[in-house]
């Protein structure tokens, strides 16, 4: 009797003992290529008993194939299943490259994954069932199909030195790394790469379940701070904070004065992350100057050009001759060669409309300016008065000094391309560059009203100098 007790006490420690691990890790070996000692045998195991995967027969033997790379259509089955969906069943398919009526299996899973909104790259009618499934795509697969919170972490920091807060899978991402579902590889996510079955079993498993869930790690944020970029930002102000995130409420972690040089690693619409100290800091990027360390010098700079007046706005006239076409032609010129360099330009007018000066002003700022460059012809009652002119403000600004940089600049290549008179940099407080703390300064070309002004600013030669002119100021400005 005392014998039969504890043979019946052993039988229930033993069994307590596997009650922490999923059920079907305790099942034998189901396929052949995946062995006890495999790290993913108790997942595999786990998910086969779900029936979330099946494997293949080859010469009479089960096997899961480790290292062939998932598909986006086995990854669609795996995960509909998984998530407990029902495949959807259609007479006709929404994608040219899944027949319903020779694969029915294959379309009942991508038609109800597809109605998910699981997938992206989903053109032309095409779903691409057999094409690699990438690890960024994963990532959307298996947040969306669990319903993974994928807000709640969308404010913590990346863990991944690969993937920027603006990454289109990022929110994905740290959702599947703070669950405890994906750790990515030495620092990096690789989304661009494909997984194998074996990867894709693994995040499944672990995301059905819990146990399966690897312990969240805390993240440095300095440990993807690159000790150098190809791009430096100087401080053009004093007192410039430095905060620990993009934003202006985040706490200050050191200042920056003028002439102060960081590396930037990254720009998201105002803020520049950066490399300060050896840490992560953010700082508005309207008081950093951008200098780009080789290739072009403006590469990446968001440069606003505003051709003057237009629509029901001629300008200055002379004639049938009108300052708004003159500005529009020139400006033209400029964004040709600003683009051509790698520069993102936008154009406040593209056409014969008219902003209104509060609307040129808005738009530069919605298109996160660094440079802003309002393009005029100047007229006079007296014809002599004739030669270039270019303003920035009076108002006092912390940018001032760069305004007068940018102006020097700009005027000095006209007067000496187009050889026209210098009239020189000048200030007034035009409405347009009144209103902006980036670099901005407003140009006149020469003056209408005057016969040989006017013979340039007309011709079509001319305002190609005129173009290249302000083009190479900017570059100028950019290379100092």
């Amino acid at each position: 009797m005392f014998l039969k007790k504890w043979i019946i006490i052993l039988g229930l420690l033993l069994l307590a003992s596997f009650c922490g691990f999923p059920s079907k890790a305790l099942a034998g070996q189901v396929f052949d290529d995946v062995p006890p000692t495999h790290e993913a045998y108790e997942y595999i195991n786990y998910l086969e008993s779900m029936g979330v995967i099946k494997g293949y027969t080859e010469n009479g033997r089960r096997i899961f194939r480790l290292a062939d790379p998932v598909t986006r259509g086995q990854a669609a089955k795996m995960v509909v299943i998984g998530a407990g969906y029902e495949p959807l069943k259609v007479s006709r398919s929404s994608f040219v490259d899944v027949d319903p009526a020779k694969n029915p299996e294959l379309s009942g899973y991508v038609e109800r994954a597809a109605s998910l909104g699981l997938f992206d790259n989903i053109t032309d009618n095409r779903f691409k069932p057999y094409t690699n499934l990438t690890r960024g795509e994963m990532s959307k697969v298996i947040a969306k199909a669990f319903k993974l919170d994928i807000e709640q972490y969308a404010s913590h920091p990346s863990p991944f030195c690969d993937i920027p807060a603006d990454h289109p899978y990022f929110k994905y991402i740290n959702a599947l790394y703070y669950n405890g579902i994906a750790q990515g590889s030495n620092g990096k996510f690789n989304p661009d790469s494909h997984l194998t079955r074996t990867q894709f079993a693994l995040l499944v498993a672990r995301t059905m379940n819990s146990q399966f869930r690897l312990d969240v790690k805390p993240v440095n944020q300095n440990a993807c701070v690159p000790e150098k970029t190809d791009t430096i930002g100087r401080a053009t102000v004093n007192n410039l904070h430095v905060r620990s995130a993009a934003s202006g409420s985040a706490p200050t972690i050191g200042k920056l004065n003028r002439g102060d040089q960081v590396y930037v690693i990254s720009i998201n619409g105002w803020w520049a992350k950066i490399n300060y100290k050896g840490s992560v800091g953010y700082t508005h990027k309207s008081y950093l100057k951008l200098l780009n360390q080789s290739g072009s010098k403006v590469k990446n700079r968001i440069i606003v050009l505003d051709p003057g007046h237009g629509g029901t706005d001629p300008g200055a006239t002379k004639g049938s001759y009108q300052e708004k076409q003159i500005a529009l032609a020139v400006a033209n010129v400029v964004k040709q060669k600003l683009e051509k360099d790698g520069a993102t330009v936008y154009m406040t007018r593209t056409g014969d409309t008219y902003p209104s000066l509060q609307d040129r002003v808005d738009f530069a700022h919605e298109h996160y300016a660094e440079v802003f460059v309002s393009i005029h012809a100047n007229s006079s009652t007296s014809s002599s008065a004739k030669g270039t002119e270019t303003y920035y403000s009076i108002t006092a600004n912390d940018n001032e000094l760069e305004d007068y940089a940018l102006a020097t600049s700009i005027n000095n290549e006209i007067v000496k391309q187009a050889k026209m008179v210098n009239r020189g940099v000048k200030r007034a407080d035009f409405y347009v560059i009144r209103h902006s703390v980036f670099p901005s300064v407003l140009v006149e070309l020469g003056f209408i009203s005057n016969g040989e002004d006017l013979s340039k600013l007309i011709d079509s030669n001319y305002q190609q100098i005129f173009g290249n002119a302000i083009y190479q100021g900017i570059v100028n400005y950019y290379s100092k």
